[in-house]
């Protein structure tokens, strides 16, 4: 990679599950807060398998329906505490992300979480101070999938489609619609409960680095 004109010129990251493995903080906070409770229940199911804005909570508020006594204000807050102490990223993420930033690569993230919930993620990681631009549904007024919040981010950052790669771990949210645009969707297979791309995908972020390299 030349580091005085890197090629792509941009990358755009997913967070949640392919920056940092959520799905295992969320398993492990759910352990946590079923122990906690005495009892448990289908905890897993519920926060692993329901994706509104209100995760959490109508996770906890489902569990706690079926019998199990708590508080729902403190179990939230309890989930909330523990999912956030359990982040840790997917090995080789800083690394990869430390090259790219030394080569010049303009760095973004786009996610669907709420801007305290991506902030806090974002700070727990450490990872602020390698993206120039965080979007979230509050940014442009748009989330993935739809594809203008992949255009706005293309205009903020000043970069042309076809110098930019996207990577994240849901098909029909980070891969393909961004390739409606003439970006490079990459498929974040180490994070994903996706059936594999057969265009484009990367089992590591560390492969990820190395077909940025290429391009």
């Amino acid at each position: 990679m030349n580091s005085e004109a890197p090629f792509p010129r941009a990358v755009i990251f997913d967070m949640d599950n392919t920056l940092h493995d959520l799905r295992r903080a969320r398993m492990c906070a759910a352990d946590a807060l079923m122990a906690y409770c005495g009892i448990f229940g289908d905890l897993h199911f519920y926060s692993l398998n329901k994706n509104p804005p209100t995760l959490i909570e109508d996770a906890v508020s489902l569990y706690l329906a079926d019998g199990v006594e708590g508080e729902f204000q403190e179990c939230t807050w309890l989930y909330h505490t523990l999912e956030l102490a359990c982040i840790s990223p997917f090995e080789g993420v800083e690394e990869m992300l430390s090259e790219l930033k030394s080569a010049g690569v303009r760095l973004a993230v786009i996610s669907n979480a709420d801007r305290p919930d991506m902030e806090k993620r974002m700070a727990a990681l450490g990872y602020e101070h390698y993206f120039e631009l965080i979007v979230t549904p509050e940014t442009f007024g748009v989330k993935k999938p739809d594809p203008l919040v992949y255009q706005k981010t293309l205009e903020a950052l000043d970069v042309l489609p076809e110098e930019t790669m996207m990577i994240g771990d849901k098909k029909n949210r980070d891969v393909r619609p961004p390739r409606e645009l003439g970006i490079k969707g990459v498929h974040a297979t180490f994070g994903s409960v996706d059936k594999r791309d057969n265009i484009c995908a990367v089992d590591s972020p560390a492969e990820f680095l190395a077909l940025v390299k290429k391009s």
